[in-house]
C-alpha cells in the first residue's frame, strides 16, 4: 500500500509488514520453515472440524506418525488339488524323506569310522605300524645281505662224501635265505643217485641246513661175478663184498624194468621184521610164485605165492614159525594163508 502523508508534515508512514498467517500469534516473528518430509513417511492430516493456527499445528506435530499400510490384496481361495497331484506330492515327500535319511545314514559311518575313540585310533596306528615294519623287514631280508647265507650244514651222509656234496651247493653262498629255492637244490643234487629225499631248515641269520636222505639197499642183485646192492625202487647202489646182510634177489634183466623185482620187494617189505635177516634169498619165478630160502643148514623155504594178502600171510607165517624148530627142513606154504600147509622133510 503507497504512503499516505497527513496533515503533520514530514510525518512518514513506512509501508506496513506483511500480516501474519492465520493462527499467528500478533507481535511474533515470522513462522518457522515447515520441517522437510522424511522419505518412507507420509505428512500428517489436520483432522477437520477443529481449529488451525499455532496451537492446532503444534499439536499436530506431537501426534505421532503413522504409516498407512498398503490394503491386502484380495485374498484367493486355494485350488484343490487332484487325485494324482496327491499322490505325485506325496511320492516326491517320501522320497525326501528316504533321501534325508540315508543322508543321515551315511553320515552316522563316517562318524563311527572317523571319529574313533583314542584306543581305537592307537590300535589302528600300531596294526599299521606293524604290517609296515614286517615289509620293511621282508624287503630287507631279501634285497640286503642282512641273512645271506654264509654257512651251509649237510647232515645225513653215510655212502656220500660231504665235500663232493658240498662242493655242488657251494654257489648258494650269499643267497638269502628268504628266497632259497629247493628247485636249484634239487637240479645242483641231481647227479648224486644215492640221495632219495633231502629237507633244508633255515637257520638264520646266515646258517643253512641240508638234511639228505640216502637211498637204503633192500637186497644183492648179482650181475656178472659183482655183487651190487639195490634199494627198492630199482636204484643201483654200489657193489659190496658181503651177503650176509642183505638177502639175494634171483632175476634175469635189470631191476628197474623188471616185474619179477618189484614182486619180490613187495614180499621183502611185507614180511615180519624179525624174519627179514634171516631170508638167504628170494626168487619171483612168475607174479604168483614168489620163493623165499632161509639160512642156516637146514634150508627151510617159504612159498609165498603172489604179492596179495600180505598183511594176512605175514601173520600166518609168524605163527608157524613160532612152532618150527631151527635145524628142521620144512617148507611154509602160506599162498593160501586161510588154509596153510607145513611139510617136512621131503613130502
Amino acid at each position: 500500500m503507497p504512503a499516505v502523508a497527513s496533515g503533520t508534515e514530514g510525518l512518514v508512514l513506512a509501508k506496513l509488514p506483511p500480516r501474519p498467517p492465520a493462527g499467528g500469534r500478533p507481535g511474533s516473528g515470522p513462522s518457522r520453515p515447515a520441517r522437510p518430509a522424511q522419505p518412507g513417511k507420509a505428512s500428517p492430516t489436520p483432522k477437520a472440524g477443529r481449529a488451525t493456527g499455532a496451537t492446532g499445528a503444534r499439536k499436530a506435530a506431537r501426534a505421532p506418525k503413522t504409516t498407512s499400510a498398503p490394503r491386502p490384496a484380495a485374498s484367493t481361495r486355494p485350488t484343490r488339488l487332484t487325485g494324482e497331484a496327491r499322490a505325485a506330492r506325496q511320492t516326491q515327500r517320501t522320497a525326501q524323506k528316504l533321501a534325508r535319511q540315508a543322508v543321515r545314514a551315511q553320515l552316522r559311518t563316517i562318524q563311527q569310522f572317523t571319529g574313533a575313540s583314542p584306543l581305537r585310533r592307537g590300535l589302528v596306528i600300531a596294526g599299521v605300524s606293524s604290517v609296515v615294519l614286517l615289509v620293511a623287514l621282508v624287503l630287507a631280508t631279501i634285497f640286503t645281505p642282512m641273512m645271506a647265507i654264509e654257512k651251509i650244514d649237510i647232515v645225513g651222509l653215510k655212502r656220500l662224501k660231504q665235500d663232493t656234496v658240498y662242493a655242488s651247493v657251494k654257489s648258494l653262498i650269499g643267497t638269502p635265505l628268504t628266497v632259497v629255492d629247493e628247485a636249484q637244490i634239487q637240479k645242483r643234487l641231481a647227479n648224486f643217485s644215492l640221495i632219495e629225499s633231502f629237507t633244508t631248515v633255515s637257520l638264520p641269520p646266515h646258517t643253512l641246513q641240508l638234511n639228505i636222505q640216502e637211498r637204503q639197499p633192500i637186497g644183492i642183485v648179482d650181475i656178472g661175478a659183482t655183487h651190487y646192492l639195490y634199494d627198492p625202487a630199482g636204484v643201483q647202489i654200489g657193489p659190496t663184498n658181503s651177503t650176509n646182510d642183505y638177502p639175494k634177489i634171483l632175476l634175469n634183466g635189470d631191476p628197474a624194468h623188471s616185474a619179477s623185482y618189484r614182486e619180490a620187494v613187495s614180499v621183502l617189505l611185507a614180511l615180519p621184521v624179525s624174519l627179514y635177516p634171516s631170508v638167504a634169498s628170494i626168487q619171483a619165478t612168475s607174479v604168483d610164485d614168489v620163493r623165499i630160502h632161509l639160512r642156516g643148514v637146514a634150508n627151510q623155504q617159504i612159498l609165498w605165492g603172489d604179492s596179495s594178502d600180505s598183511v594176512l600171510k605175514s601173520k600166518v607165517l609168524s605163527a608157524l614159525m613160532a612152532n618150527v624148530k631151527r635145524n628142521s627142513s620144512v617148507v611154509l606154504d602160506v599162498s593160501s594163508p586161510t588154509a596153510p600147509t607145513v611139510r617136512y622133510g621131503n613130502f
